[in-house]
């Protein structure tokens, strides 16, 4: 299978955590938490078969086939951003990742001239679009920003940055700081 076609079938598992926004808008809070919860436990126990008995090793990437896939750092950061944020910056770290992550992703892998820049680009404007019914623009526009550049740095000092840990996070923290600051 090809690169492009791996990606397309990985990131169709990603996209399909666009669910919180309608959940959390008709569930509440209190529901989400607990079904981001559960989906976290449930991930992890599949994490535990998937690394013993080689689950799924067709479509993850080389350096996740012995280690914990990217699916559980980014189940730990929606966790912990629905517990600690407002549902806006929750909202914005969620289109953030699995809008702006998702498709920079596939456009990283396209065969045309300079598909970073590019991708870097579609991780900023995509998210920023989607955003715009739900959220003020100022601080969700700052969100994509600030989440494009810490998706671009991959390793500090010896330390590898795992970007579906830190871009949500960095996320949600800058469009909550941002709209505290606004008055």
């Amino acid at each position: 299978m090809s690169e492009l076609k791996k990606e397309l079938l990985r990131k169709s598992i990603h996209f399909s955590g666009i669910v919180y926004i309608p959940a959390y808008l008709y569930f509440g809070k209190e529901l989400v938490t607990i079904g981001v919860a559960l989906t976290l436990l449930f991930a992890l126990i599949f994490e535990f078969f998937r690394l013993k008995y080689n689950l799924l090793s067709g479509i993850v990437r080389e350096h996740e086939k012995e280690r914990i896939g990217a699916y559980i750092y980014f189940g730990v950061a929606i966790l912990f951003i629905t517990l600690l944020f407002p549902m806006d910056a929750a909202f914005s770290a969620v289109l953030v990742t699995l809008l702006g992550d998702g498709l920079g992703g596939i456009v990283k892998r396209l065969p045309i001239k300079r598909a970073k820049n590019v991708a870097t680009i579609v991780m900023v404007v995509v998210p920023f679009v989607a955003s715009l019914p739900l959220l003020s623009p100022l601080p969700s526009f700052m969100a994509c920003v600030s989440g494009a550049i810490v998706e671009r740095v991959e390793k500090v000092g010896d330390y590898y940055l795992q970007d579906n840990l830190t871009v949500p996070v960095t996320a949600a923290l800058v469009y909550h700081s941002v709209n505290y600051i606004l008055p």
